[in-house]
């Protein structure tokens, strides 16, 4: 009963703890680009394909917002300038797609192998059973 009580605290400890991982709270650009300018920013990253960026601060909170077409230079700048680590989204890879191979080739050697078998099956029981003729049931002996 002990084990089952001691069991059923853990598990609850362990819910209760949750995942530590936070999701970025949305903001807008121009509090994104005013943190930028002057906050406590250790890192952001950029993702071109979204348009967005995403700005880490000390508390490891997040912030993500999406700027507006044509501000990525100015961005890398401001970042660059405040010695801010900016890492760049991996742009999504075209994806391929790769049809089985056909092995017919094999098939062909396979069935080359089984005739060729055959042929060979039938020219040795040929060949074993003599000429035909050269065995005569009604012929008699020499010597009597």
């Amino acid at each position: 009963m002990r084990r089952i009580t001691l069991l059923i605290a853990l598990l609850g400890a362990v819910a209760v703890a949750g995942p530590s991982a936070r999701a970025a709270t949305p903001a807008s650009y121009a509090a994104v680009l005013e943190q930028i300018k002057s906050g406590p920013v250790i890192r952001a990253i950029i993702n071109r394909t979204r348009g967005d960026i995403e700005i880490k601060f000390r508390d490891l909170s997040e912030w993500e917002a999406f700027y507006p077409r044509g501000a990525q230079p100015e961005l890398q700048r401001l970042l660059r300038a405040r010695h801010i680590r900016v890492l760049f989204a991996a742009r999504p890879h075209p994806v391929t797609v790769r049809h089985a191979t056909v092995h017919h080739h094999l098939r062909y050697i396979a069935a080359a192998v089984l005739v060729a078998l055959l042929v060979i099956g039938v020219i040795l029981f040929v060949y074993s059973r003599g000429r035909p003729g050269s065995r005569r049931t009604d012929a008699v002996p020499p010597g009597r």
